[in-house]
């Protein structure tokens, strides 16, 4: 009977560690700066956004925005093609990250970011190297974006899923606590907050950064259990 119960642990553990993969990976995309090839997220959002909300029901999070992320995705798609969508959010998301005589009017990168820590790129590069995550040509000089941090999240989270191992997942866990705590949740909350006063701000792209908000602060809270 107790091992039957352990087996039924285990297995739970793995399914919801696959499920915070899916988030992170989904969001991470959806985030992507519009000139990299990842922007193609907006031309399948519909497709992303459903299996972030599969995932979100597997972890049963409570006071989640992926269900309102949803609902906007489904609405902008009766309303718009993908072509039309992803163009949209991608002028929304250069006028508020990318473009402006002083620099972005927001800072999507830990680095740009009011009161980070000077370090912060170079101490994002050295996890990354530590765990064997490369960067693709496209954001190896900028591995502080809060797409490439997420999408570190989901590398450690998905190997976590796939390892039998009680002391690596330990590990990979630790790690998953420290990279969010010193690299996500101390800036994103702010982030999304000031994205949702912006006029110019698209409405997927606010909810987005809210769903980001609310997972990331989750994550936090349960990886400290």
């Amino acid at each position: 009977m107790n091992a039957a119960l352990n087996t039924d642990a285990v297995a739970d553990a793995k399914l919801i560690a696959l499920a915070r993969a899916e988030m992170y990976s989904g969001l991470s995309r959806l985030l992507a700066s519009p000139e990299q090839a990842t922007a193609k997220a907006w031309l399948d959002h519909v497709a992303i956004v459903e299996r972030l909300l599969i995932a979100d029901e597997a972890l049963s999070m409570e006071g989640s925005r992926i269900a309102e992320l949803f609902a906007l995705s489904q609405a902008a798609n009766l309303e718009h093609s993908a072509e039309d969508i992803a163009a949209l959010v991608g002028a929304s998301y250069g006028a508020l990250f990318e473009v402006g005589d002083r620099g972005p009017p927001l800072a999507i990168r830990e680095e740009l970011t009011p009161g980070a820590n000077a370090a912060a790129k170079e101490e994002v590069a050295r996890f990354y190297e530590h765990f064997g995550y490369r960067l693709g040509d496209d954001y190896a000089w900028r591995p502080d974006h809060l797409s490439v941090l997420m999408e570190f999240m989901h590398f450690l989270s998905w190997h976590e899923s796939q390892s039998a191992d009680a002391a690596l997942i330990a590990g990979l866990r630790a790690a998953q606590r420290d990279f969010c705590q010193r690299h996500l949740a101390w800036w994103v909350g702010d982030l999304a907050d000031n994205v949702a006063t912006r006029s110019d701000a698209h409405p997927l792209l606010q909810a987005s950064l809210r769903a980001t908000k609310d997972f990331i602060a989750v994550e936090l809270q349960s990886l400290g259990d």
